[in-house]
């Protein structure tokens, strides 16, 4: 599965997929509209006809829930997921849902839907005999991030959900940090080897992730694409490879051929307590928006065993994926 394929990146990524015998590709797109232009375009240019369109976005906890009911009807196994979806703001947006729409999501509906198909990726581990793929889509940009950035006294979701102090490189590189930190989370809770989790960076390409930016923006930044950016088609090489990494990737970012090692402010005092803080308040959002997914405290540490027979469980937090999704996953 791949979704987002509006960038060309993302695009070429599904091709190589499909290139690759994928069967079926299943894309998550804006549209139905869309959906089937990329898959009439796929199918020219590899021949595989097995794709699966889903229509949906991520600017809303329920859409990423529907999203899911459709991929849990229409899948009876996923062997990899490629979590494309991202945006880059020029001004602060607040999104249908009350968050920041870059916050909502790159970080907050990304780690939603992570969560949500990991039973789905664990299952078709444990029928295969052998790992499935979970890569979250993101950008070694994060490993700028300084901690002169941040405000006293404020979290990193609390800043990139504020509007005061805006800039835009600076919050791009944040919500890159955030969305680092939600996959370490992830990655966390679910060392087993059932599922590789890793990150993909496909550097600075030629792309329209910019969509969004003033036309004087779009100019200016012209030559640079020109001269300096890689294609769409050399970006997306490293985040269909990065589906194919071993547990040693687990938790990591993929980069130019390379799993980059943490950065300064990872590596501190200070990145540590990030990191906990970060996690814990995307749980609460979670715990407290999504319905399709039962995220539970400290105070619950129980084991918990699905019918499926995979735990769900962890030392911090488990879900529980209640009601209509039980059956399909």
């Amino acid at each position: 599965m791949s979704t987002a394929t509006k960038n060309q990146d993302q695009y070429y990524a599904a091709v190589k997929f499909a290139a690759l015998g994928a069967s079926p590709l299943i894309i998550g797109v804006c549209t139905q509209e869309k959906g089937d232009a990329t898959k009439a375009s796929i199918i020219r240019e590899t021949g595989n006809e097995d794709i699966v369109i889903i229509a949906g976005d991520l600017s809303t906890f329920d859409a990423v829930e529907s999203f899911v009911a459709k991929l849990n009807a229409q899948a009876p196994k996923l062997d990899v997921a490629l979590l494309n979806a991202g945006l880059a703001m020029p001004s602060f947006t607040k999104g249908p849902g009350g968050y920041e729409i870059a916050l909502q999501v790159n970080v907050l509906s990304t780690t939603l839907m992570a969560l949500l198909i990991l039973p789905k990726l664990r299952q078709t581990a444990a029928t295969n005999g052998a790992p499935s793929h979970l890569t979250f889509t993101t950008s070694k940009g994060y490993q700028d991030v300084d901690e002169t950035w941040f405000e006293p006294g404020q979290t990193l979701i609390g800043q990139l959900n504020s509007d005061a102090g805006w800039s835009d490189q600076r919050h791009y590189l944040m919500v890159k940090l955030a969305t680092m930190l939600a996959l370490k989370g992830v990655a966390s809770r679910y060392n087993d080897n059932q599922v590789v989790i890793n990150a993909a960076c496909p550097g600075f390409c030629k792309t329209d992730l910019g969509r969004n930016f003033s036309l004087i923006s779009k100019i200016m930044m012209s030559p640079i694409q020109y001269f300096v950016a890689r294609t769409a088609e050399q970006g997306s090489r490293s985040l269909v490879s990065a589906t194919s990494l071993g547990p040693e990737s687990t938790g990591r970012l993929w980069h130019d051929d390379e799993l980059l090692g943490a950065s300064n402010l990872e590596d501190s005092a200070r990145g540590a307590e990030l990191y906990r803080e970060t996690w814990d308040e995307i749980l609460t959002i979670l715990r407290e928006h999504a319905t399709a997914i039962d995220i539970r405290g400290a105070a619950d540490r129980k084991p918990r065993t699905k019918d499926h027979g995979a735990t769900i469980c962890s030392p911090v937090d488990y879900f529980e994926v209640p009601g209509n999704y039980a059956g399909a996953i």
